[in-house]
């Protein structure tokens, strides 16, 4: 089918939006025809090049408002949540790259295992508070996985092509006008980028520009995840 409609969903673990809007579109992947793939990018590339000197966290109301919508948020999909000590400095002084490079290469490996090291560490991060930037810290998320070799995961995300492969990404999220977390194109069996779109709130959008069920939080999937 040349033309079926596919989502890109580009994401990163230092954005808490984005583990929201994870969680829905792949709770909604069980109802779905059209096709989703996952995108690891690096959300701090896409605000240093859009120059957004607007970040939420560094306008005090917003800031505000943000920190409650943020629980807001996690007990409309189900998920525990709590924000981590220091957040807002922690936001805009950590680097995700390290975590974002080892996704990469755990999806180099299997899908399905990038998802489930992206889900625990913000689980880890989110729900417990613990830190998940350095490679000691997502190695030790990898062993709470499970994950098989796991010391050359961490030894693959220093590798060429992983690096290449999360540029990319980044680049071709901010290629067609990305300039937050998370964000979606919807293309055509061509890859031609229909439409774009920005948020983990806009699932339903994206459901009826799909022609797609929208199923709400499907909180009991979470369980299952």
């Amino acid at each position: 089918m040349p033309n079926r409609k596919q989502v890109k969903f580009f994401f990163d673990i230092i954005s808490p939006y984005s583990y929201f809007g994870f969680e829905g579109i792949t709770r909604h992947r069980s109802v779905w025809k059209t096709p989703i793939h996952m995108k690891p990018f690096y959300f701090a590339g896409v605000v240093q090049h859009t120059e957004n000197p607007g970040l939420p966290l560094r306008v005090p109301i917003k800031e505000k408002y943000m920190h409650k919508d943020l629980l807001f948020s996690a007990q409309y999909w189900g998920i525990p949540f709590r924000l981590p000590k220091d957040y807002t400095n922690m936001m805009l002084t950590t680097s995700s790259i390290i975590p974002q490079r080892i996704l990469v290469a755990a999806q180099l490996r299997d899908n399905a295992l990038m998802e489930d090291v992206a889900r625990t560490l913000w689980h880890r991060f989110y729900g417990y508070g613990k830190p998940i930037f350095t490679k000691d810290q997502v190695a030790e998320v990898l062993r709470d996985c499970h994950v098989k070799n796991s010391e050359e995961l961490v030894k693959m995300s220093d590798s060429a092509e992983v690096k290449n492969i999360l540029r990319e990404n980044t680049d071709e999220a901010i290629g067609n006008g990305c300039f937050g977390a998370p964000w979606m194109h919807i293309t055509d069996g061509h890859g031609k980028v229909l439409q774009t779109v920005f948020g983990s709130d806009r699932l339903p959008h994206v459901a009826d520009f799909l022609a797609e069920p929208f199923k709400g939080p499907m909180r009991e999937k979470e369980q299952s995840s």
